[in-house]
C-alpha cells in the first residue's frame, strides 16, 4: 500500500507541475493583449473612442477637438454602461472623481 500511495503521490505532482509549466508559458508568451494610453495625444492620435460626462463636454472638446468622444447622456452610469458595452475604450474622467473622500 505505502508504494501505490507514493506513485499515486508523485502522479498527482508530475500533473501539477506541468500544468503549472503550461500556464507560465501561455502567459508569458502573450502580448499586446491590452493597449496602455498614458497620454490623451496618443489616444486621440490612434482614433481610440473615449467616455465623457456632460459636464466635461465642452471643456474637453475645446481642449481636444480632433478626439472620437462618446458622451453619455445620463451620467456617469450611461458613461460606465458605454465602457462595458464597448462603445469607447477609454473614459475620461475628472481627478476628484477617482479619489477617496478623506
Amino acid at each position: 500500500p505505502h508504494k501505490v500511495l507514493m506513485f499515486g503521490f508523485g502522479f498527482f505532482i508530475l500533473i501539477s507541475v506541468s500544468a503549472y509549466v503550461a500556464n507560465l508559458a501561455a502567459f508569458l508568451t502573450q502580448s499586446g493583449l491590452e493597449t496602455n494610453y498614458d497620454t490623451m495625444k496618443k489616444v486621440i492620435d490612434n482614433n481610440v473612442p473615449i467616455c465623457c460626462h456632460p459636464a466635461l463636454e465642452e471643456e474637453i472638446r475645446q481642449k481636444w477637438p480632433d478626439g472620437k468622444w462618446v458622451v453619455s447622456k445620463g451620467g456617469f452610469e450611461d458613461m460606465f454602461e458605454a465602457y462595458a458595452n464597448e462603445d469607447c475604450k477609454v473614459l475620461a474622467i475628472g481627478r476628484e472623481d477617482t479619489m477617496m473622500n478623506k
